[in-house]
């Protein structure tokens, strides 16, 4: 795909420390109850959207079900909800699972979605898509966004396809996020921050790849910022991910040290020797150069981000919405 980028009203990122929209959207957030789809929906209300959140499996309340294999259900909904803009944060993001079943990663994270951003565009709507650092080799990282792509596992050439699929179909109403190791709090709990936390809580070693290295992206930042994208019409391809590029092991020490966990529960090894069943892209990560130039310091470094996942965890407002990290002391 082109790796061009463009954005109507740079406006936006000149006051985007808070407060509502000067312009309402109307949205619909296709995988709503994901971590980033979550978190999309909770900063469209902030800012003063309309917004319609979907769920495939896990029916939190607020969520409509909608199973995106449906073309005549998808039409449907949008027809009914008329959106301006609608964010697609679903996929099937199980990489080693996709190595296993080809047919059902490219139809959950192409087939799928391109189906859907046509019948938006034909409604007038813009469409958002959340792709990848593993449609790269892992040879050179960390990539910009118009670094040669190369990808290495069934995953990662879905999710190019996809971006290419999307931006043949949809030119400028197509805006393409790349992101990478999302963590933070989410109301599913499943992320990699969650399973390290959880496993050191109980003393479990927690064996992790030495050699793999990427950008750690805090999940709320990564919502926020793609809705002032989105706000200031930008269409095109721009990474989003937090500032920072490390290895997998120095993240995970990270986190422990962040919840008071203990690091020498973790242990370095080889992705050779772990034995993943997709390869991964090993020296891998983005580069942010393009967002920083519309507003820096809108994805958090890690020391910053951690602090407020704590907090978040334990925020009056989110009790019941977020799921918590730590078990209560008395089941420990």
């Amino acid at each position: 795909m082109s790796s061009s980028f463009s954005i109507a009203r740079p406006d936006v990122f000149s006051n985007e420390a808070g407060g509502r929209a000067k312009t309402p959207l109307r949205a619909l957030v296709i995988g709503g109850s994901g971590q980033i789809g979550g978190w999309l929906l909770r900063f469209l209300a902030d800012r003063g959207h309309q917004a319609t959140g979907t769920h495939a499996t896990r029916p939190f309340p607020g969520l409509v079900p909608l199973d995106a294999a449906d073309g005549a259900s998808a039409s449907a909904l949008i027809e009914r909800e008329k959106p301006d803009v609608v964010f697609y944060p679903a996929g099937f993001t199980w990489v080693d699972g996709c190595e296993r079943d080809e047919a059902k990663a490219r139809a959950i994270n192409l087939e799928q979605p391109l189906n859907i951003a046509r019948t938006a565009a034909e409604a007038g709507a813009r469409f958002v898509y959340f792709s990848t650092d593993y449609v790269f080799d892992g040879a050179s990282g960390p990539y910009a966004e118009d670094a040669p792509t190369n990808p290495l596992s069934v995953y990662g050439k879905a999710k190019l396809d996809a971006e290419e699929a999307l931006a043949d179909a949809l030119g400028d109403r197509l805006l393409t996020v790349r992101t990478c190791w999302v963590y933070g709090p989410e109301r599913q709990g499943k992320n990699f921050a969650y399973q390290l936390v959880r496993g050191l809580s109980q003393g479990k070693t927690m064996t992790l790849p030495s050699d793999q290295i990427s950008s750690p992206s805090y999940g709320p930042d990564v919502a926020r910022t793609v809705l002032l994208l989105a706000e200031a019409g930008a269409s095109g391809l721009i990474h989003v991910v937090g500032p920072e590029v490390v290895d997998r092991v120095s993240f995970a020490r990270e986190v422990a040290r962040a919840f008071n966990l203990d690091e020498s529960l973790i242990v370095g090894k080889p992705t050779a020797e772990i034995g993943q069943g997709a390869p991964r892209p090993l020296n891998s990560g983005l580069l942010i150069d393009r967002l920083e130039a519309l507003g820096p310091g809108l994805t958090r470094p890690m020391t910053a981000a951690l602090r407020d996942f704590r907090a978040k965890l334990d925020a009056p407002e989110l009790r019941g919405w977020v799921e918590p990290a730590l078990a209560p002391a008395s089941d420990r």
